[in-house]
């Protein structure tokens, strides 16, 4: 396993989390892969190892003018790039044993041989560069004698390099766990949001066609023929322009009255002259997104609350506008207004549905408001973000 970035090519695979499988099953990579890998490595490592070339090449400057840059690159550059080629096999081995609670004890057991068998390639690696470079004291010192008095003398900078090699993978493992933990914790928030947005846009079709329907069947039952058929036809519409905007949570203003119209003919050639519509729609308005099918049931609770209820003539009044960077959406009646309670006692799927759509969409940038007109009537009232609709909006 690996991480898909490669600045944390180094770090310890994750078992929890994974983003995708190797190639192979001993999950060695490729020799392509593996250079590419490498690369870095020899790069990062390369860091110490001018720094300790430097610095004994000056040191020994001081005392030989004639010590050349690069005897000391031979004995203490190439020494450090060694740990580029087994940072890998040191993140292997942390891997498959882990310093975590529980199982630190039977780790330890597995890391100090291997802890071993990684610095005495390296000291015998320093004892032979020494040698070729012609440094008198590894000379002089042959391997059986060196092997243990560098182990002793070593033992420290070892350590230091092994436990931070392992340090170092553990904790970009744990940082790339965490932004993955992230990103998959934001793509569940995303779809269960979408998943909400569409089970309570899908409401409003049944919602509103049923009760098309029912208004049909009085019709029939009336025998008018014609008001029969201009209300099919108007259903037929209707369900056309909706299935042309399934998973679409936003449309342009223009589209979403539109489909209003449509359903202002049917509730017309059922309420006649009873029912009477003023718009007052600024044109600018008419590109601005809106979340689909947003003031339809709106329009249906006026009519049904504010109409239907009585026997006299009716008005309704759409309303949009815009107030700096707020799009302002209005519906207004005229009928006897909200009774004391109505909130809790209604259930109206409709302004309910409204509400959890508008906070799904938009969080806490949008507002609405039911009320009752002080001139009689009630007011429902929407203020939305203003979005042109080339930009989509997000959900919240």
């Amino acid at each position: 396993m690996e991480s898909t970035s490669p600045a944390a090519s180094p770090a310890l695979p994750s078992p929890a989390v994974t983003l995708r499988r190797e190639p192979s099953a001993s999950g060695l990579s490729s020799p392509r892969q593996w250079a590419r890998r490498l690369l870095p490595l020899l790069l990062i490592w390369a860091v110490p190892g001018l720094i300790s070339a430097s610095q004994n090449y000056f040191y020994t400057q001081a005392k030989d003018p004639s010590y050349p840059f690069s005897r000391a690159l031979l004995m203490q550059f190439l020494p450090w790039e060694y740990w580029a080629f087994a940072t890998p096999l040191i993140l292997a081995v942390g891997r498959r044993w882990r310093f975590e609670r529980g199982t630190w004890l039977r780790s330890l057991t597995v890391h100090l041989p291997a802890f071993f068998a990684f610095t005495v390639p390296h000291l015998l690696l320093v004892h032979s560069l020494g040698r070729l470079a012609g440094d008198k004291y590894f000379i002089d010192n042959p391997l059986p004698q060196f092997l243990p008095t560098m182990m002793g003398k070593y033992s420290i900078t070892h350590l230091l390099t092994y436990g931070g090699i392992l340090s170092l993978g553990y904790a970009l493992e744990y940082h790339r766990r965490y932004r993955e933990g992230e990103l998959a914790q934001s793509q569940l928030e995303t779809r269960l949001a979408h998943a909400q947005l569409e089970a309570l846009r899908a409401q409003l079709h049944p919602h509103f066609l049923f009760n098309t329907l029912n208004a049909i069947s009085v019709l029939v039952r009336k025998q008018d023929t014609a008001g029969s058929i201009r209300m099919l036809t108007g259903v037929s519409e209707l369900l056309r322009m909706a299935l042309n905007n399934t998973g679409r949570q936003h449309v342009p203003l223009h589209e979403d009255l539109d489909f209003l119209e449509r359903y202002l003919d049917i509730e017309q050639t059922r309420f006649q002259d009873r029912l009477q519509v003023s718009r007052d729609i600024d044109p600018a308005t008419l590109g601005a997104l809106v979340p689909n099918l947003i003031l339809q049931p709106l329009v249906e609770n006026a009519i049904k609350h504010g109409l239907a209820t009585r026997s006299g003539a009716g008005r309704v009044e759409l309303r949009a506008s815009r107030q700096g960077e707020r799009l302002v959406l209005e519906v207004l009646d005229d009928g006897p207004g909200l009774a004391p309670g109505w909130e809790a006692a209604s259930g109206c799927i409709g302004v309910a549905n409204v509400r959890a759509r508008l906070r799904q969409l938009y969080g806490d940038r949008q507002s609405f408001t039911l009320e009752n007109r002080p001139e009689g009537g009630v007011r429902a009232r929407m203020e939305l973000p203003f979005q042109p609709a080339a930009v989509e909006a997000p959900a919240a």
